[in-house]
């Protein structure tokens, strides 16, 4: 048997979107992945600023999206771990986990993240614990992302840089899903329904 392929999918998810899903539809298909894993961050480092909604809210609706496939799950450690969610800490324990039989981990990024990845904790090391897969945000973004890992970890950019999701992205972001709710605007097309109703039923992001 062939190892199985696994992707981690980070993230605040604040809330998680049709975006997302069809990221991980796309991977799941360029990839032929076994399985995509939805990883809810508990605090980003790079969002130290600002407050997001309360990590069980973004657990259930991150449970929401993955309910829409079978091959997507969803892995609670960073936020059961708490504070500041460090890649490096969390692909070290999942490799760990999967050494044993022997499976293929991925990480998907975005471009813009892929930008600021240099500045992450132990940043040089991270591409020999995943391959990693870049979700293109728009050719802008992932220029600039390649220009800044070039200059700033040269060693390690063609194997972070070395596979890049063909699926055109879809425009949808979490900040556009909170703002259209700050303005008591729809949000049906930017979420699944499941997730729309429990954003509704808790009333989260009325003010922003």
């Amino acid at each position: 048997m062939s190892p199985r392929r696994i992707a981690l999918f980070g993230g605040s998810f604040d809330p998680p979107h049709l975006g997302h899903l069809h990221v991980a539809r796309a991977a799941h298909e360029e990839l032929a992945l076994d399985e995509v894993r939805l990883l809810p961050a508990a605090q980003p480092p790079h969002k130290r600023s600002r407050v997001l909604a309360p990590a069980a809210d973004r657990l259930a609706m991150v449970a929401r999206l993955a309910a829409l496939e079978p091959w997507l799950a969803v892995d609670e450690r960073e936020l059961a771990r708490g504070g500041l969610s460090y890649t490096y800490d969390t692909l070290l324990a999942v490799r760990g986990e999967l050494a044993a039989g022997g499976a293929e981990l991925f990480f998907l990024i975005g471009s813009d993240s892929l930008h600021d990845l240099p500045s992450w904790h132990r940043a040089a090391e991270l591409v020999e614990l995943a391959t990693f897969v870049t979700v293109p945000r728009d050719g802008e973004s992932l220029a600039l992302a390649q220009a800044t890992l070039a200059a700033r970890l040269p060693a390690a950019a063609p194997r972070l840089l070395a596979q890049v999701l063909a699926a055109p992205p879809l425009p949808i972001s979490s900040s556009q899903v909170r703002a259209r709710c700050a303005a008591g605007l729809p949000i049906d097309e930017l979420v699944p329904a499941s997730v729309r109703d429990w954003i509704a039923a808790r009333g989260l992001y009325r003010a922003l």
